[in-house]
Protein backbone atom coordinates (compact mmCIF):
# COMPACT_ATOMS: atom_id res chain seq x y z
CA UNK A 1 0.00 0.00 0.00
CA UNK A 2 1.25 3.52 -0.93
CA UNK A 3 -0.52 6.33 1.28
CA UNK A 4 1.87 8.62 -1.70
CA UNK A 5 0.05 7.69 -4.65
CA UNK A 6 -1.39 11.60 -5.14
CA UNK A 7 2.51 12.75 -5.18
CA UNK A 8 4.78 13.02 -7.99
CA UNK A 9 7.11 9.83 -7.92
CA UNK A 10 10.33 11.93 -7.10
CA UNK A 11 8.30 13.78 -3.96
CA UNK A 12 7.51 10.51 -2.52
CA UNK A 13 10.62 9.71 -1.04
CA UNK A 14 10.86 13.05 0.39
CA UNK A 15 7.27 12.54 2.32
CA UNK A 16 8.79 9.81 3.57
CA UNK A 17 11.89 11.20 5.22
CA UNK A 18 9.79 13.87 6.42
CA UNK A 19 7.01 11.39 7.68
CA UNK A 20 9.87 9.91 9.98
CA UNK A 21 11.81 13.21 10.99
CA UNK A 22 8.19 13.73 12.61
CA UNK A 23 7.63 10.52 14.09
CA UNK A 24 11.20 10.62 15.70
CA UNK A 25 10.25 14.66 16.74
CA UNK A 26 6.82 13.35 18.54
CA UNK A 27 8.71 9.99 20.49
CA UNK A 28 11.60 12.90 21.46
CA UNK A 29 8.75 15.40 22.72
CA UNK A 30 6.86 12.09 24.22
CA UNK A 31 10.30 10.95 26.19
CA UNK A 32 10.96 14.55 27.83
CA UNK A 33 9.53 13.81 31.45
CA UNK A 34 12.36 11.03 31.28
CA UNK A 35 14.94 13.22 30.86
CA UNK A 36 13.54 15.78 33.04
CA UNK A 37 13.26 12.95 36.22
CA UNK A 38 16.77 11.77 34.90
CA UNK A 39 18.37 15.56 35.79
CA UNK A 40 16.64 15.68 38.88
CA UNK A 41 17.57 12.34 40.29
CA UNK A 42 21.13 12.87 38.98
CA UNK A 43 22.37 16.40 39.56
CA UNK A 44 25.90 15.63 39.10
CA UNK A 45 26.27 14.62 35.96
CA UNK A 46 27.34 16.53 33.15
CA UNK A 47 25.34 18.01 30.09
CA UNK A 48 27.34 15.60 28.03
CA UNK A 49 26.73 12.90 29.71
CA UNK A 50 22.72 13.49 30.22
CA UNK A 51 22.59 13.54 26.31
CA UNK A 52 24.51 10.33 25.74
CA UNK A 53 21.67 8.94 27.90
CA UNK A 54 18.86 11.17 26.07
CA UNK A 55 20.24 9.44 22.97
CA UNK A 56 20.68 6.08 24.42
CA UNK A 57 17.08 6.21 25.27
CA UNK A 58 16.02 7.33 22.50
CA UNK A 59 17.11 4.80 20.08
CA UNK A 60 15.67 1.83 22.79
CA UNK A 61 12.49 3.26 21.66
CA UNK A 62 12.76 4.21 18.31
CA UNK A 63 11.11 1.78 15.75
CA UNK A 64 13.80 0.28 13.67
CA UNK A 65 15.02 2.36 10.72
CA UNK A 66 13.39 1.56 7.17
CA UNK A 67 15.37 1.93 4.12
CA UNK A 68 14.24 4.75 2.37
CA UNK A 69 17.35 5.73 -0.19
CA UNK A 70 16.08 5.20 -3.58
CA UNK A 71 18.10 1.81 -3.87
CA UNK A 72 15.80 0.51 -2.20
CA UNK A 73 12.75 2.04 -3.78
CA UNK A 74 10.90 -0.42 -5.56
Amino acid sequence: MNPYYHLMPAQRATQRLVDQFNADAALWRKLEPNRRLRRQARPRLSQRKLKALALVDFARHRPPQECISPACLP
